[in-house]
């Protein structure tokens, strides 16, 4: 114990004063960091996207800074026109900072820069007219080249998007596959094959224009040429958004963790390979442990996907596994409202990681949720990191027994609703998520959930 403790010490001094550098690029006016700044490559990235809708979709990014020093970053907005010059700021040792960025258009998405010390970054979004609801989600740390992006649907009270941003300096070649649950073959239209992506831009896909009425719409993006991010967007016309990032290829094991819900969960899985593989799970509950019997006879066939309706208790986690790399998962949760959460969880438990708020106003009620997916005690400590002017609660510590999800206490998540969480564990590993409904007259209106973000291990 005392020596993964030393580790993670070292692990938040040594990220506070890496050197950092920073990449010019004079298409769109970038200009070199007044502090922190050295010739070389950039000390890491975070690739948001998020999307928007109408003027008044409001987008927050979330940057949390666990480390004892300042870190400068750089935060371009991107959309379908060439982008707006990139904005410098400073996030402060041990503090959130949040950014409004512009959320007009379905497309929009957002690169984060950070140079020399580590940061972690999510954003959430509010819808304006055209919906309402939150949706709050983690960044992706990286681009690639194919996303597996379960959670989708094209019924007709729904607008469901897929957001790709090509964040770098070249073009970028995609294609875009989608499951369904209704047609057995995988759909696939000259319209979304090879479609070039310029530098620094983003599109939005709607699902509803390839299959519409079909309940599940899972989604491939290949990527022929360069690297991409991607995420899905959507939008119930009933009320209510929520977010969710893709998946890279070769996942077998998700981690969905979810508190405060109305104990519903729609799972979308989808099969990308050519036949069906066998699924398995379990549910993570405070005091219990049992089999996710729901999944024994819901494998989708070969190149399909399905929803599969599961009734949990709060908090719950669930771990599903698939024999074979070509499945992934996403949870969707239910408020006691019309808004939703959608998450696609961690692959892994990790010792070490920033809950993100998922709190966007008052009144509220936020909740974390602390799976322990393994055989060890976990003995994990929540650190405030607060945003401007949000209180400083002081730190506690949550014991999680081996299989279960427990909650935070509620006194100090109510304290610290506006601001992220470092959540380390001096034993055992976890998986966090915050899980919050806000707005209305009693708070309840809006609900989303957000998987932490994990610190990493050097």
């Amino acid at each position: 114990m005392r020596n993964r403790g030393q580790l993670l010490v070292a692990v938040l001094v040594a990220v506070g004063v890496v050197a950092g550098a920073v990449y010019l690029d004079r298409e769109v006016g970038a200009r070199p960091l007044e502090r922190g700044a050295a010739p070389g490559v950039p000390s890491g990235a975070w690739f948001c996207p998020h999307g928007g809708g109408s003027q008044d979709w409001d987008v927050q990014l979330q940057l949390a800074n666990p480390g004892p020093e300042p870190v400068p970053v750089r935060v371009r907005t991107i959309a379908s026109t060439k982008p707006a010059p990139p904005e410098d700021h400073v996030v402060e040792p041990g503090t959130t900072l949040v950014i409004p960025v512009p959320g007009e258009g379905r497309e929009r998405a957002t690169t984060v820069e950070y140079f020399g010390g580590f940061v972690a970054a999510g954003w959430l979004s509010h819808a304006g007219e055209d919906a309402s609801g939150v949706a709050a989600e983690p960044c992706l740390p990286d681009t690639g080249e194919r996303w597996l992006l379960p959670d989708g649907t094209a019924l007709e009270e729904n607008d469901d998007y897929v957001v790709v941003m090509n964040p770098h300096a070249t073009d970028a070649v995609i294609s875009l596959t989608l499951l369904t649950d209704g047609r057995g073959e995988p759909v696939q239209t000259e319209e979304w094959t090879n479609v070039t992506l310029k530098p620094f831009h983003s599109r939005a896909f709607k699902l509803n224009d390839k299959a519409l009425g079909e309940t599940t719409v899972a989604t491939v993006v290949d990527v022929s040429v360069g690297r991409v991010a991607a995420a899905t967007l959507g939008i119930s016309r009933t009320g209510g958004i929520r977010s969710s990032v893709g998946l890279p290829a070769g996942v077998t094991t998700q981690i969905l963790p979810s508190a405060a819900d109305a104990g519903r969960t729609a799972l979308a899985v989808m099969s990308v390979g050519d036949q069906r593989v066998s699924l398995s799970g379990t549910i993570l509950e405070p005091e219990t442990t049992q089999p996710l019997t729901a999944l024994a006879d819901a494998a989708p066939a070969g190149g399909t996907s399905r929803t599969v309706p599961i009734t949990t208790a709060t908090p719950t986690t669930l771990v599903v596994q698939a024999a074979g790399p070509d499945v992934a998962f996403a949870r969707r949760t239910f408020g006691v409202a019309s808004d939703q959460g959608s998450t696609a969880g961690a692959t892994e438990p990790a010792a070490a990681w920033i809950v993100l708020p998922s709190v966007v106003g008052q009144p509220s009620h936020p909740a974390i949720a602390l799976a322990n997916p393994g055989a060890e005690l976990a003995v994990i400590t929540l650190t405030a990191l607060p945003a401007d002017g949000a209180a400083v609660p002081e730190p506690v510590t949550v014991e999680v027994p081996p299989l279960s999800t427990v909650t935070a206490p509620k006194a100090f998540v109510a304290a610290a609703s506006m601001s992220s969480v470092l959540a380390t564990a001096t034993s055992g590993t976890f998986v966090p998520a915050s899980a919050s409904y806000a707005l209305g007259r009693e708070g309840f209106a809006t609900f989303a959930v957000a998987v932490g973000v994990r610190i990493p291990a050097a």
